[in-house]
């Protein structure tokens, strides 16, 4: 039996994936859980459908990932913070200073993203590196100022 998962399932397949099942594994157990469908026409059309809509809009996602890596590469962010006259910061700069910092750019990030062990305590000039996607990544200048 022809089936249409809904949900991830380990050794069988992906969402959205069709499938071809035993009879009583779909009667039984994936279509009551609501794990799968029943593959009919209209449905696998409907499938691929949403399947060349999630392709386009990654396609684009990438792209723009790709355009925000090439600007990141001529922006240098300086964060005046008040530190010691050793250099030690009072604070510490987190993520979320230079996700704010960036969408003064127009580029919006997530914590995710950014690859930073700690958060900076020390003043000086650093080089954060920025995860878009698995193909895509970038280093952000970052310099940190006495106040």
């Amino acid at each position: 039996m022809k089936v249409i998962l809904l949900v991830d399932i380990p050794k069988l397949g992906r969402k959205n994936d069709i499938k071809e099942v035993a009879d009583g594994y779909a009667r039984n157990f994936l279509i009551p859980k609501k794990m799968a469908i029943l593959a009919t026409p209209e449905k696998i059309k409907e499938i691929e459908r949403l399947k060349q809509q999630e392709e386009m809009k990654k396609r684009q996602e990438l792209a723009l990932y790709e355009q925000w890596a090439r600007r990141m590469k001529n922006i240098k962010l300086e964060f005046p913070i008040k530190a010691d006259e050793k250099g030690k910061l009072f604070g510490s700069l987190h993520k979320e200073e230079i996700i704010a910092e960036l969408k003064k750019f127009e580029i919006e990030l997530s914590e995710k993203q950014i690859i930073l062990d700690k958060p900076l305590k020390e003043v000086g000039e650093y080089l954060i590196k920025i995860k878009f996607s698995p193909e895509i990544e970038t280093e952000l200048k970052v310099v940190v100022k006495p106040l």
